[in-house]
């Protein structure tokens, strides 16, 4: 019996040895083609998982928001998302985490070719409920990789 799950776009998976350059496998290629140009890549500090996103912006805005402990609560993602949405941002990845000596980080990666309004994007995140300390990091398309 044919069952209808195999006419669905399903996960794929490959494994290709880490290298300076990772060659996705060409069927998968051609798939990923049309959902954008250029690929954003997060990779967390001590975690064994890398996480990719398709993107047809050439810039991204890395965004870390300090937070006291256990800051990664309601008010902090009430006020965060309200600011966003005001900001008319997207986030591609975000991510909370609150270590043992006592801070919290928020961390968002937002598609970013327009950056005429990048003052207030960092006025208003600095002013998220919790948030102590904002940083903001622009990065650019590298094609030479």
């Amino acid at each position: 019996m044919h069952s209808d799950y195999e006419s669905k776009k399903l996960a794929q998976c490959f494994i290709a040895e880490l290298s300076s350059e990772i060659k996705i496998p060409p069927s998968i290629h051609e798939q990923l083609k049309p959902l954008g140009k250029n690929l954003v890549a997060v990779i967390p500090g001590e975690s064994k998982k890398l996480s990719f996103f398709l993107t047809n912006c050439s810039r991204v805005l890395f965004i870390k928001l300090i937070l006291d402990k256990s800051s990664l609560n309601e008010s902090f993602f009430t006020s965060l998302r309200r600011t966003l949405q005001k900001l008319g941002m997207e986030n591609l990845f975000s991510t909370g985490i609150c270590f043992k000596d006592d801070i919290c980080v928020w961390e968002g990666v937002f598609e970013f070719d327009d950056d005429s309004n990048f003052p207030q994007i960092k006025e208003n995140l600095a002013k998220v409920t919790h948030v102590n300390k904002a940083k903001f990091e622009k990065i650019e398309l590298n094609k030479d990789l």
